[in-house]
């Protein structure tokens, strides 16, 4: 901050020139001169010297008001410059889809608040099917999930965690739910739930559930809440595709997951970050979370 500025503030605060140096650490006729500077360079005087001190001028009022937004800013700038510079990210966009974001998130985030107190975060759970896009165009920062290789280019680093396989969520108490694994073709009588577009899964199951050639979906409400989902799936007229991993979430809302009869295909699910924020420390931060944590065993 401007050196007359910040002993302007240090005389408004402390009334006096000698309390105003000795809050500064410097000497009373270097504050003196600085002031003398100001005032020279605002074309006004800003203080009344008197017996009791230093009291502001109208002029000086004026300036106060503005020389207090302005110490205001400077300090946030430099807590943000500070947060970059140790961080590499002011702001970190993450991106998850419920697998991480119901397991992992909130450990995640509690990790990189206390690494960088002034970092701020953003956690989008909506599944977007250009999340890749989202990520090399810095709409993200971090997807923690699973992307189809053909959004991913050679900008974009992968880590693979965890190989997930979807299966079916119904009612606990739903007759159906009773066996080891869940035939698609039993369903017919069920509306399907989809967060937003899976295709490899929705593919999957009208393997089994729509006569070949049919060029209808199975799915008849498409969400971007995974928590709406589950909650349609509570009515007892719909069903739902998810990963197994999510099994202690889901029977925490009096739901189940079976695996299909045949089995989902299994899918890569990781970290996925720009080659160019690898050198960030907060990106490293959040690799190293998950290199720390036995994913099959905590989801």
């Amino acid at each position: 901050m401007d050196k007359n500025l910040a002993a302007f503030l240090a005389v408004t605060r402390c009334k006096t020139l000698t309390d105003a140096s000795d809050f500064l650490g410097l000497t009373q006729p270097s504050v003196t001169k600085r002031i003398a500077n100001l005032e020279a360079e605002m074309g006004a005087r800003l203080f009344h010297r008197g017996r009791r001190g230093m009291t502001l001028t109208a002029a000086g009022q004026v300036y106060f008001r503005r020389a207090e937004r302005i110490e205001t800013e400077y300090r946030q700038c430099r807590e943000e410059v500070a947060t970059i510079n140790k961080a590499g990210l002011s702001v970190m966009r993450v991106g998850a889809g419920p697998l991480f974001h119901l397991n992992w998130a909130a450990g995640l985030f509690s990790s990189l608040k206390s690494q960088f107190p002034e970092l701020k975060l953003e956690l989008r759970t909506d599944r977007n099917l250009d999340v890749g896009r989202m990520l090399s165009e810095g709409e993200l920062d971090v997807y923690l999930g699973i992307i189809p290789p053909e959004q991913l280019d050679e900008t974009i680093f992968v880590k693979y965690l965890i190989s997930v396989e979807h299966g079916i969520i119904l009612r606990a108490d739903d007759p159906i739910a009773a066996k080891q694994t869940i035939d698609p073709s039993e369903l017919t009588e069920y509306s399907w739930v989809s967060f937003l577009a899976d295709p490899e899964t929705e593919s999957r199951l009208l393997k089994y559930s729509v006569p070949e050639g049919a060029a209808e979906s199975l799915v008849e409400i498409r969400t971007t809440s995974f928590a709406a989902g589950l909650q349609l799936v509570k009515t007892g007229q719909f069903v739902m595709s998810a990963p197994l991993q999510l099994a202690g979430k889901i029977g925490q809302e009096g739901l189940v997951i079976r695996p299909a009869r045949g089995r989902m295909p299994h899918r890569e699910a990781g970290i996925h970050v720009r080659h160019s924020a690898l050198g960030y420390r907060s990106i490293q931060t959040v690799l190293e979370f998950f290199d720390n944590l036995d994913l099959e065993q905590s989801a």
